[in-house]
């Protein structure tokens, strides 16, 4: 597929069009020396099979991913922290029927509790707030040196005598005995991910087939999954982010064929294009479109900065997902001019890479 820029100065390589740095101002030598102070030591990040190269000062402010049905969410604690946080947690879950929305007749709160072998950790099979006790939730804390991982999932469960007619009616209107009891299964699911999950630092990197999540590795069991990751890093300049979906298989669009309603978006913003290409990072197809304009914030005009980038976009496959970046200034008075917000977008774009073992 072609693509048509319209920007002047555009030359072509094959199917790829590179648009020069001059959109940018140059970057002078004093510049250079503010972004080479930034990068003096860089740390690898991996995002389920990507891998980029961050300032060391970076520290990731997302901590969720979702694989399959799956909330994971992690956090970096010691073992006694962790330990008080699950005996917290199972008092407050067989405390929670006394609440005013959950009703006696759904009671106890607490349905299960699976101890996991080896002081892992454990699973709560708990009700959901609210909700009478055919919907229920598998909860599960897990200690995996050193980070502590909350794994949710919600489930359907009409085995309970006193559900003998609703069951009836339920399988009546053709839906079978395993859609009426999940439970088995999403149990045997959630034990399965436990078992492959490992705590990790961020910038640890595993070299075997599986996908980086915050803090952790799921490595492959060679069936296809759904997983969706963020990792974002904030300071008082800008906001970085970075996100895989393999939930989003390429189907003919792609980011510059929205052009439309991207110039549209824009004239509302008061933004404007500053560069757009499409261009390999180490074999990885991106397109890139970096906008900029003035925004009103309480009444002070602030230059501001929106840059985006679709990787893998055209050609995304469950095995092979699409992944995108984004760098914003929006609401911050950032340090940084408009050649020195650039040159840190391409140093990130530049690093962008599959971690060992991606397939």
């Amino acid at each position: 597929m072609k693509i048509k820029l319209y920007l002047p100065g555009a030359y072509f390589l094959g199917a790829m069009a590179i648009i020069p740095t001059l959109y940018a101002a140059p970057l002078a030598k004093n510049d250079l020396i503010v972004i080479d102070d930034l990068f003096i030591k860089t740390k690898p990040q991996c995002v389920g099979i990507y891998i980029v190269d961050v300032p060391e000062s970076f520290d990731n402010r997302t901590h969720i991913a979702t694989y399959d049905d799956f909330k994971i969410e992690s956090k970096f604690i010691d073992l006694p922290a962790f330990e008080q946080r699950m005996k917290l947690r199972e008092q407050a879950l067989h405390d929670a029927i006394n609440r005013p929305e959950n009703e006696p007749e759904n009671a106890p709160f607490i349905k299960e509790i699976i101890r996991l072998p080896d002081n892992q950790g454990v699973i709560f099979d708990k009700n959901k707030n609210g909700y009478d006790d055919i919907y229920r939730k598998l909860e599960a804390h897990v200690y995996l040196n050193p980070i502590a991982f909350i794994i949710t999932t919600d489930f359907r469960d009409f085995s309970d005598k006193k559900n003998e007619e609703r069951k009836k009616h339920y399988l009546e209107r053709g839906f079978t005995e395993a859609e009426s009891n999940q439970k088995p299964a999403k149990l045997a699911a959630m034990r399965s991910l436990i078992s492959r999950l490992n705590g990790r630092l961020n910038h640890d990197l595993p070299t075997q087939k599986g996908v980086c999540i915050p803090n952790g590795f799921i490595s492959d069991d060679g069936r296809n999954h759904k997983v969706v990751i963020g990792f974002s890093y904030k300071n008082d300049d800008f906001l970085l982010g970075i996100n895989t979906d393999n939930t989003r298989i390429a189907d003919g669009d792609t980011f510059f064929e929205r052009n439309d309603v991207i110039n549209d978006a824009l004239k509302n913003l008061n933004m404007k294009t500053l560069k757009k290409y499409a261009a390999m990072a180490n074999s990885i197809p991106f397109e890139a479109w970096l906008f900029n304009g003035v925004q009103d914030n309480r009444q002070k005009m602030l230059q501001v900065y929106d840059f985006t980038l679709y990787a893998n976009e055209a050609v995304a496959t469950a095995s092979k997902p699409r992944v995108t970046i984004g760098l914003d200034s929006k609401y911050k008075y950032t340090r940084y001019s408009e050649a020195q917000m650039v040159e840190i977008w391409d140093r990130i774009v530049g690093s962008l890479r599959y971690k060992p073992s991606a397939f």
